[in-house]
């Protein structure tokens, strides 16, 4: 039987990890990096970044300006380092020694840690492969004798499907985005494709103020995609909300559709959408209920 990957929160890794993250859109990639990276220079570590040498390191690395932070002050001041000449399979030879080099420079320099982001090419022919995976499973020795924790970023759109398992398997689990909020009844979480949230557990009122901080922000992240501003939110884990919650929604819907977007429901169970269905909140504008089995 095969067994279900680790799952663990970017927020949440710690020193020894060696994750990966499979993404399907640029701005999943970049948020999650982004969080990484940024968690590790607010803890002490110094961040390595191994990419492709499409860019040079202030247009590669522009993504954590977009989150607050000042990139060439990192870079000059040692705290963030970024090296172009890892981004292909070919090129990944010694990536072990240099990840080796870097940890135990960085604690000699006073650093707690280091964390590497390393973006993986595929490179053409099943050789190119092999490289990547030998590459890889030559990092496991610097992950147990140094403090090092690495998020590897392969984008799942240019590997084939009978890939993903092997490379699934050079890991120890799958980097996943943080909770926006997690409590004892609720947890709410970003989704990439299709972008959106995604509730899990019972919504009431001693959450509902969390779901409406969540919708804001995504609301604002919405407005400047090209599906002209709908915001997507998944029902399909959700064992119970109250009326109150659902009250909230069909604000949302209406509130959206003043701006020009709207809010569609994915994964409404059947006794919700009953209950909506006889409010007419179903038919409110600006609120779309899809019961079907999309996920987001």
């Amino acid at each position: 039987m095969e067994m279900e990957p680790v799952l663990r929160a970017v927020g949440q890794m710690r020193c020894g990890d060696h994750l990966l993250l499979g993404y399907d859109t640029q701005e999943e990639r970049e948020v999650m990096l982004a969080a990484f990276l940024l968690d590790g220079l607010a803890s002490g570590h110094r961040g390595l970044v191994l990419a492709s040498p499409s860019a040079p390191p202030d247009i590669a690395l522009g993504f954590l300006r977009g989150h607050g932070c000042d990139v060439a002050d990192a870079l000059s001041t040692g705290r963030l380092r970024f090296d172009a000449r890892f981004g292909t399979p070919e090129s990944l030879w010694d990536l072990d020694e240099r990840v080796r080099r870097e940890a135990e420079d960085a604690v000699a320099e006073g650093y707690l840690g280091l964390r590497v982001a390393l973006e993986v090419v595929r490179g053409p022919g099943d050789d190119a492969f092999k490289e990547l995976q030998d590459a890889e499973r030559l990092l496991d020795p610097v992950f147990q004798a140094l403090p090092v924790l690495a998020v590897c970023s392969y984008d799942r759109r240019v590997f084939e499907v009978h890939e993903w398992a092997p490379v699934e398997g050079l890991h120890q689990g799958r980097a996943v985005a943080d909770h926006l909020w997690r409590d004892e009844l609720l947890s709410i979480t970003r989704t990439f494709a299709p972008p959106g949230l995604a509730l899990s557990g019972e919504v009431d009122d001693t959450n509902v103020t969390a779901v409406a901080r969540a919708l804001h922000g995504e609301a604002a992240r919405a407005a400047g995609r090209a599906d002209g501003g709908r915001t997507r939110l998944s029902l399909r884990d959700v064992s119970f909300i109250d009326v109150g919650a659902l009250r909230l929604l069909v604000h949302t819907g209406l509130r959206l559709r003043e701006r020009g977007g709207g809010l569609l429901l994915t994964g409404v169970a059947p006794h919700v959408h009953r209950v909506m269905r006889v409010t007419g909140w179903d038919v409110v504008p600006g609120l779309e209920v899809d019961r079907g089995d999309e996920e987001l």
